[in-house]
């Protein structure tokens, strides 16, 4: 899902940066000023901001825990500092957080700090309307005749 409008609105965007954690939307709009750079105008499709988020913790969470706590980068070391991650709701580009669930859960290896979004559509535009953490506007209920 892309959030990003362009670097110069952040009332655009349907990610609040008020709801990201400090750092956040500077990384996010340093994103966007360099994929424009190279593409031109416009916003980044959204696989474009997922990959460069989950190469973002990849390579700046889970990998430098994986040297510096398990002992290199091999796929053991990988998961293993990949388990240990801990990023909070708002910590992500996209507002989720990441904690996977461990072994032996019947959720294991998934992320438990991941969500989906609700966005309502209201006289042409897209506002996310749950959940309450990445709430931009409120639902309108019900949903209006003319929509």
């Amino acid at each position: 899902m892309n959030y990003f409008h362009s670097v110069e609105s952040a009332e655009a965007q349907l990610v609040d940066p008020k709801a990201l954690k400090p750092g956040v939307w500077a990384m996010t709009q340093e994103m966007i000023r360099r994929y424009q750079a190279i593409k031109g105008p416009g916003e980044p499709p959204p696989h474009a901001s997922m990959g460069f988020n989950n190469t973002w913790i990849l390579l700046n969470d889970v990998v430098p825990r994986a040297i510096r706590k398990y002992g290199g980068i091999d796929s053991e070391a990988l998961r293993r500092a990949a388990l240990d991650t801990e990023i909070p709701v708002g910590g992500t580009m996209q507002g989720y957080g990441v904690k996977f669930y461990p072994p032996g859960h019947p959720l294991a290896g998934q992320n438990e700090r991941a969500f989906p979004v609700i966005t309502q559509y209201v006289n042409g535009r897209g506002r996310i309307v749950w959940p309450k953490e990445m709430q931009i506007a409120d639902p309108v209920l019900p949903f209006p005749k003319d929509q």
